[in-house]
């Protein structure tokens, strides 16, 4: 029994480790709940990603977030400084709807989300896009590259920006043509976004601003220049479900809408599906070993049986009832299927705690407890992860599996005769 519930444990507790390291391995690449829809190949040409089918999408059950990206189409300079001396000729600006960033859990280094009307998210390394127009031409930027590369390609030794963007005014100044008045906004710099790539490209050198501020732009630009281009919706949204298990039924029915999807659920299902896979033939055999155990168990009670005839038969001819006599053996037989069974956890809590830290040391020396118990702790690190469902299921099944092979040796034992027991040497 503690082999076989031992084997149960360690081999599906192994399965649960690595769909657990596939989870956070595909987290790193973008966000589980995320589905991003595309114009592009739709089915139905009068189908757009408009206002109103954005309101359809958010009445789909299970979406948490609905919000369109928008870039800012026009001809633009940023402005910084109050006298506007550092300048960036080339920059990307996004819209998204109010509170978007801070349920897509955009990572930032300091600030907060924005919450106001022209309250912006800059990347990391926005401010190396701006030029000092009071130096020479070939020294008027910082090249953030200049100190080199890591081993993975990783800038390092990166230098400081001329100035500090979060503390700096920065002006937006739309050019709307010759003889035009050019389109001026202040904008205010709540939060600086850390690189991260799986978020969005935008987290690096870009700018992130309320739709609403970056439709207002563009419209009021077409309106100057008075162009006649079409309203086609908007190119991309992005839908967040509120939980990972939804995203295949939001998508469907996104797709039904006549639009384009992508998401990492077409990477995570068959990575899902091959780990079930791996959890059930490592299940099976731990459960090999646990049918092996029965079968001990039931050879150990008919053995039993043998030696205590003459108990047996003393016992019927005191008048011990035969139900009696029968939850007596399967008393037995259960509690050797849960001493096996709690003797099996603890011996798989063992072996799990060293396979995890033989691990993480194969990756990196473990010098001190906090390194011990960040090998057991950390999500994706960990080859084995014994949930406590787990520990009382191999429990019950250790009980369950000790009752049946107890039960035809139980049922024997009350079969035989009082007269022929007593008569037993045993």
């Amino acid at each position: 029994v503690v082999i076989g519930c031992c084997s149960i444990i360690i081999m599906v507790s192994i399965g649960i480790g690595t769909n657990e390291s596939q989870e956070v391995m595909l987290s790193q690449m973008g966000d589980l709940t995320v589905i991003n829809v595309y114009s592009y190949g739709r089915s139905d040409n009068t189908t757009k990603l408009d206002k109103a089918t954005l309101e359809q999408m958010r009445m789909i059950k299970g979406v948490d977030l609905v919000t369109p990206q928008a870039d800012l189409r026009v001809n633009f300079s940023l402005y910084a400084g109050r006298t506007r001396r550092y300048q960036a000729q080339w920059m990307n600006i996004q819209g998204m709807a109010s509170g978007a960033t801070e349920k897509l859990e955009y990572p930032l280094l300091s600030g907060r989300y924005p919450e106001a009307p022209n309250e912006i998210l800059v990347g990391e390394y926005c401010a190396y896009n701006f030029m000092d127009s009071k130096r020479p031409e070939r020294v008027n930027m910082v090249d953030r590259y200049s100190g080199g590369f890591d081993e993975n390609w990783n800038p390092i030794n990166v230098p400081d920006p001329f100035f500090d963007i979060t503390k700096e005014p920065l002006t937006l100044v739309v050019d709307t043509g010759d003889g035009n008045k050019p389109i001026k906004v202040d904008l205010k710099v709540v939060g600086v976004m850390k690189e991260d790539y799986s978020k969005s490209w935008l987290t690096s050198e870009g700018i992130i601003m309320n739709i609403d501020d970056v439709e207002r732009i563009n419209s009021e630009y077409k309106k100057i220049t008075k162009s006649k281009e079409k309203d086609e919706g908007y190119n991309q949204v992005i839908v967040k479900t509120t939980d990972i298990k939804l995203v295949e039924d939001v998508e469907t029915e996104i797709k039904g809408m006549g639009f384009e999807t992508s998401s990492m659920e077409s990477i995570r299902k068959p990575m899902q599906e091959e780990a079930r896979q791996k959890q059930l033939m490592l299940g099976g055999l731990g459960a090999i070993s646990l049918f092996v155990a029965a079968i001990g168990i039931t050879n150990t009670m008919i053995m039993s049986i043998s030696e205590r005839t003459r108990e047996i038969g003393v016992m019927k001819a005191l008048g011990c009832f035969l139900s009696d006599i029968r939850k007596m053996f399967l008393l037995e037989a259960g509690c050797i299927g849960l001493m096996g069974g709690i003797v099996g956890i603890v011996l798989s809590e063992i072996i799990s705690v060293v396979m995890n830290i033989v691990s993480a040391s194969a990756k990196a020396p473990i010098t001190d407890f906090a390194g011990i118990i960040s090998a057991l702790t950390t999500k994706g690190a960990r080859i084995s992860v014994v949930p406590l469902w787990l520990i009382g299921f191999a429990l019950v099944f250790s009980v369950c599996i000790g009752l049946g092979s107890g039960y035809h040796p139980a049922n024997k034992a009350v079969k035989v005769s009082a007269l022929e027991a007593i008569k037993h040497e045993g």
